[in-house]
């Protein structure tokens, strides 16, 4: 019979393989509540492991491999926005996900703000900024799936 402990070794073998077999990276993780999903920090939580993904001596074996992060939310959060500083979600991805010392991804955010503007009557008037916010997003995400699509010259 096999432990739960080893059945839960085996599982987390399965997804660290999985991310250590990738070539480039998507991860579309919302803002809920100022901060990430709880299924997919329990998803890092598996795969950032010493010495297997994280390597505090060197480099991470997928140092380097470009990352996206599209990270949407239903208000806004940026420069000059009243909830300012309140982004708890983007600064911890890009530190995990891009610094050296950690997994040393090559990431790229994309933010489309104001999600909520045509659901929320209180955010109406934002409608246009959403609007915007999302259109720039798209062009974005265009821009680096054609870059990304492109397989680099060997």
């Amino acid at each position: 019979m096999v432990s739960k402990q080893a059945k839960a070794a085996a599982v987390q073998d399965e997804l660290i393989e999985e991310f250590l077999g990738a070539d480039a990276y998507l991860f579309t993780v919302p803002m809920y509540n100022l901060t990430m999903p709880s299924v997919f920090k329990a998803w890092l939580d598996q795969i950032v492991v010493a010495d297997r993904t994280v390597n505090h001596a060197g480099s991470s074996p997928v140092a380097g491999r470009p990352a996206v992060v599209i990270s949407a939310r239903g208000g806004g959060y940026g420069p000059g926005a009243p909830k300012e500083g309140l982004d708890y979600v983007v600064p911890a991805l890009e530190a995990l996900l891009g610094r050296d010392d950690m997994l040393g991804l090559d990431v790229t955010t994309v933010i489309p703000e104001l999600t909520m503007a045509p659901h929320a009557p209180v955010l109406a008037s934002l409608i246009p900024m959403h609007e915007a916010s999302l259109a720039a997003a798209h062009d974005q995400a265009r821009r680096l799936a054609a870059t990304l699509g492109t397989p680099s010259a060997a």
